[in-house]
């Protein structure tokens, strides 16, 4: 995939954690591009998204690590921000193609959000093609066999660590209401959920998409446990899903 003129940069997603849901088209451009960068934890170096394309069989030696800290505090990571896509833009300009791979998918809560915007504020000519992916939220409702909307509902995704205000009101309006990441908040969470009515049914999973992954319903169970980074609560609100069974049955 080498060419004249600038090469394309691609951001792929790679879905939850199961290489098996990786895309057909996300598979092809990752054995096509010339180099692959990838995100890895600062401490440890370890990386989930290169542990997902590993039984791709992509050659070690075109892919890069890009060291962030992966911490609401992205003040040291901006600078790598940058520095990630300079050293993406030296090679599209000898005409590679480069991909960028994250977890889930490019344009929902993903690093490469950070680097597309500098990518297309500093150098708006690299022309840019991004591939989705499954995301941990479609992954965890299928793990649990748990419907997210049907018909009028509406549904509320939001980052759990930034804050739980106003959970008991959303439920109102959404039917389903997911809270990413809630590892760090999880007891004040517990708390919270002790406030809403019992009609609001709450799911627990972790390492969706991995042979780790699992899902607990008696959430109480896991206070003061220490939970992984990857984890998430879907809740489920039952006067949805019993409203959205009798307009179906009335259509």
């Amino acid at each position: 995939m080498r060419r004249d003129t600038l090469g394309t940069l691609y951001g792929v997603g790679v879905g939850p954690g199961d290489p098996e849901l990786i895309t057909r088209k996300a598979a092809r451009i990752l054995a096509e591009v010339d180099r692959i960068f990838y995100p890895a934890e600062t401490r440890g170096g370890t990386s989930f998204c290169q542990r997902i394309i590993a039984p791709l069989g992509v050659p070690e030696a075109k892919c890069q690590a890009i060291h962030l800290g992966m911490s609401r505090q992205r003040s040291a990571d901006l600078h790598t921000y940058d520095t990630a896509v300079e050293a993406m833009v030296a090679e599209l300009r000898q005409g590679k193609s480069v991909a960028w791979i994250t977890q889930g998918d490019p344009l929902f809560y993903s690093t490469f959000i950070h680097l597309y915007e500098r990518m297309r504020r500093r150098f708006p000519e690299v022309p840019i093609e991004i591939i989705p992916g499954v995301t941990s939220t479609s992954a965890a409702a299928a793990m649990g066999g748990i419907p997210v909307a049907c018909l009028e509902e509406k549904v509320a995704i939001l980052p759990a660590a930034y804050g739980l205000e106003g959970l008991a009101a959303l439920l109102n309006d959404f039917a389903t209401v997911y809270l990413l990441k809630v590892n760090s908040v999880f007891d004040q969470l517990l708390d919270t959920l002790r406030t809403l009515p019992p009609a609001v049914h709450a799911f627990y999973l972790e390492r969706v998409g991995t042979a780790e992954a699992r899902i607990v319903t008696d959430l109480e169970s896991l206070r003061g446990q220490p939970l992984p980074y990857f984890s998430l609560v879907l809740l489920r609100h039952e006067r949805h899903a019993a409203q959205a069974s009798e307009l179906q049955e009335a259509g």
